[in-house]
């Protein structure tokens, strides 16, 4: 799954429920590939904390690429 919260960061809408929505159905190895505008701290330890690893990578300025790989269940 891709999902791309530029824009709800823009207009300070909080992503996070979006972003959890989305993992919900995620299987063992499922992904999320996360586009946001800074590299989501705080999001990186609730994900750890549900058995995500993740990688990040910076396509350009203010635009972060996190891809989320669910390890364990």
């Amino acid at each position: 799954m891709e999902l791309d919260v530029r824009e709800d960061n823009a207009t300070r809408n909080d992503p996070f429920e979006k972003i959890m929505n989305a993992i919900h159905d995620l299987t063992l190895n499922g992904k999320l590939v996360l586009h946001t505008p800074f590299i989501p701290e705080p999001l990186l330890k609730v994900m750890k904390s549900k058995g995500f690893e993740y990688e990040i990578q910076e396509e350009k300025n203010n635009h972060y690429i996190t891809t989320f790989i669910l390890e364990e269940e």
